[in-house]
């Protein structure tokens, strides 16, 4: 055995056999260690943190001086501590503070003197047009929110994804088993005859050429064992990508864990798919996606169009000095006043709003292509069911009556009536009948998986 065999078999964990391994725990360790779905969950994360951040834009800002003046003719020190906090509301910010002035102070100087017991202050700053419906902080808040959405709705998008990729490579190896143990019945059968034959030869009931037919049949069926077996193998490896342990390692899937037959086939009914079907935009991620990542874009729109707006301010202050002690103003004092400021061209705003209405065209044209795959999808995913369906029918009805021409040539065969060659050709023709079944079975299973997917069911 090569050393990088023997490396993937040691990452490789083996459950305990006798155990039915059901598509319900592949799909459930999918959810918890696939690692490609995991790394779509970081995604979740990261706009988490993204909205922390934006939400860190209304933080509570503090401020906090202290100066002197020494050696000069104007000795002086000052203290000053101050809070500000910018809100949701209209754009609007307040703030407050506290400080204190001691010693002289030059006449062009004078505010920064206080009397003995400090001067308490409080402001408002209130825009009028620019910045009061949206601002950048409540418009990057806004991006962030929708942010959060749309990597949940990603997830669930590579869920549904995943949850098809692991259905499928699920019933393939159910299909590999079912084939491995076909082929291992028709090998005993023949290899049960063989015995038979060589008796009959050795008494002179049966030519030599029959037992030599049935040897090359066993030789044949052996090999067609021997690679029925591979098949099941690189299936079961395929299906170890999705099926994990606890500790997020391969679990190869044992032929001892296979489940006997494939699950009865469920009937979709006209209602059921009409309903599947307009439910289905509804359902599945894509669109919703869309719709958040278009509300972002008209958060862009909206700001462009507020920044093309005069930035009308109002603030106004409110001061008040306490204690012993004589300066010029107070001891309160009201002020306010009102800022104007508007870029003439205004062409950055111009340009944004045009950037802004251009991407919401293109979400929204392609927001309708996703709708009309998302319907296509499901009708071909509702005729392929249905066809599915029609098709095993049909095979059912082959092996039936393959089995019945079957039984009846080994009785004709035991009477001496009829030949081991035509034997051999009517459980050849039995086997070809099964095995389609098992194909037919297995794609049903997809099909009705691939429905699932379409419509936005998940497990």
């Amino acid at each position: 055995m090569s050393t990088m065999v023997r490396a993937f078999l040691f990452l490789m964990t083996v459950p305990a056999a006798g155990q039915t391994l059901r598509l319900e725990d592949v799909l459930d360790s999918v959810s918890r260690h696939y690692p490609p779905l995991l790394v779509a969950l970081q995604d979740v994360a990261i706009a988490n943190a993204e909205t922390v951040q934006a939400e860190g834009r209304f933080d509570t800002i503090v401020r906090a001086r202290w100066d002197s003046d020494n050696l000069g003719f104007y000795e002086n020190r000052r203290w000053e501590f101050g809070l500000e906090q910018p809100t949701t509301i209209l754009g609007m910010s307040v703030s407050g503070g506290y400080r204190l002035g001691e010693g002289s102070y030059a006449p062009y100087d004078g505010k920064l003197d206080t009397r003995s017991g400090g001067e308490l202050r409080s402001g408002v700053r209130l825009p009028l047009f620019r910045d009061r419906a949206i601002d950048p902080r409540r418009a990057d808040l806004s991006k962030a929110r929708l942010g959060q959405r749309i990597s949940r709705l990603t997830v669930d998008q590579q869920k549904l994804s995943v949850t098809l990729g692991a259905t499928r490579r699920y019933w393939d190896w159910v299909a590999a088993g079912r084939r491995f143990s076909l082929a291992r019945t028709v090998l005993q059968i023949a290899q049960a005859r063989q015995s038979f034959l060589d008796e009959s030869v050795k008494g002179g009931l049966l030519p030599a050429i029959d037992a030599a037919d049935n040897r090359r049949a066993v030789l044949q069926r052996r090999g067609q064992t021997v690679e029925a077996e591979r098949l099941l193998q690189q299936a079961a490896i395929e299906l170890s990508l999705y099926y994990r342990d606890d500790r997020g390692r391969l679990q190869l899937p044992k032929a001892e864990q296979l489940p006997n037959d494939f699950p009865k086939e469920d009937e979709l009914s006209e209602a059921e798919v009409e309903e599947d079907f307009v439910a289905a935009l509804r359902r599945r991620p894509e669109i919703p996606r869309l719709e958040a990542q278009r509300a972002q874009v008209d958060v862009e729109r909206q700001l462009a169009r507020n920044q093309q707006l005069p930035a009308v301010d109002v603030i106004a202050g409110f001061t008040s000095e306490s204690g012993p002690g004589v300066v010029r103003r107070g001891p309160q004092e009201l002020k306010a006043g009102v800022s104007i400021e508007l870029p003439w061209q205004r062409r950055s705003a111009v340009g944004r709003l045009r950037a802004a209405e251009a991407r919401t065209e293109q979400i929204r044209q392609r927001e309708q292509f996703m709708k009309d795959q998302v319907l296509a999808e499901v009708r071909d995913a509702t005729s392929a069911v249905q066809t599915a369906r029609e098709r095993l029918k049909m095979v059912r009805d082959e092996v039936s009556v393959s089995r019945q021409l079957e039984d009846a040539e080994r009785t004709r065969f035991e009477l001496g009536e009829g030949t081991l060659f035509q034997l051999n050709l009517r459980e050849l023709a039995t086997v070809e009948s099964e095995q389609r079944q098992i194909s037919a079975q297995a794609d049903y299973q997809r099909a009705m998986a691939a429905y699932e997917a379409a419509v936005g069911m998940s497990r």
